[in-house]
């Protein structure tokens, strides 16, 4: 069984993020699809090393860096954050992708005072809707021809995991121990 973890990510991390995050297949996913410049990549890095709503976390497999799993906006008075995430390898172990979701979400509701992750997915991406849905987010509506690519207007999908839910998700997960218990 391969082992997985989540750290945070680090100044010596930035290249080979800065590579994955500009890879077609990651960057039609997100809200901004354009190439990254370098220096505009580490400015980012600076600001969210002093902000105290995110974290920005490598997910690492086999000893190797595999994705990137970010929260942001943790408000603590309303207890949420949205979060975002991607494997950046192209060959990663089979169920990479749960794991990262696992430890990700283990450590946002273990560590950090949050009841609900909220997340917004591209309308196109079933792929993601999927495995939100694995992971136990619901979806909270549709907002329509939000976003513009091109000539088109994309609708965004809100979703949210509250805890209560992630502990039941959790269970039926079984077996993916990821190192991390509830606190809450």
């Amino acid at each position: 069984m391969t082992d997985f973890l989540l750290r945070d990510m680090e100044v010596s991390d930035l290249k080979l993020v800065w590579k994955w995050r500009n890879r077609e297949e990651i960057r039609k996913n997100m809200y901004n699809d354009q190439p990254i410049p370098w220096l505009d990549h580490v400015d980012w890095f600076d600001r969210e090393k002093k902000n105290p709503s995110s974290y920005t976390k490598l997910f690492l497999g086999e000893g190797r860096p595999l994705g990137v799993v970010r929260f942001t906006d943790i408000d603590l008075v309303h207890q949420t954050c949205y979060w975002g995430f991607y494997i950046g390898e192209k060959d990663t172990p089979k169920g990479s992708g749960t794991m990262m979701g696992i430890h990700a979400l283990d450590f946002i509701f273990s560590e950090v005072d949050v009841r609900k992750v909220c997340a917004e997915v591209l309308g196109f991406n079933k792929i993601s809707v999927r495995f939100h849905e694995k992971l136990g987010f619901l979806e909270e509506g549709r907002l329509k021809e939000q976003i513009r690519r091109g000539d088109d207007f994309i609708d965004v999908i809100p979703m949210g995991l509250f805890y209560n839910r992630w502990k039941m998700i959790r269970k039926a997960l079984g077996g993916m121990d990821s190192g991390h218990q509830g606190a809450k």
